[in-house]
């Protein structure tokens, strides 16, 4: 099947009415629908948004985006967040004088 054209929204749901979920994303990104394309007609047609991103994931493509950092970055915020609490204690036991 090629489509020279994306499905439009009346023909992802004609195809929704009529077969499953996941067939219809295989052949919508066939015909060069995007990932929200296909959630959109899918919510219409009273899907989940979790049943449609499942349907997505079943036909063979990837939805999420590959961090790039590989958890850098919530390392960093936890390892300053350990180091204000560490200040934090430091200033506390300076400032009260009957600290044991």
């Amino acid at each position: 099947m090629n489509n020279a054209s994306p499905f439009t929204r009346t023909e992802l749901l004609k195809l929704i009415a009529v077969t499953t979920l996941t067939q219809v994303s295989k052949l919508a990104f066939k015909a060069g629908n995007t990932a929200d394309d296909i959630v959109g007609a899918a919510l219409e047609a009273d899907y989940t948004r979790q049943g449609a991103y499942a349907a997505i994931r079943a036909a063979g493509k990837r939805t999420r985006k590959e961090r790039s950092d590989k958890g850098q970055t919530l390392r960093l915020k936890i390892n300053k967040l350990v180091d204000e609490a560490k200040a934090l204690q430091d200033k506390l036991k300076a400032s009260d004088p009957v600290a044991t």
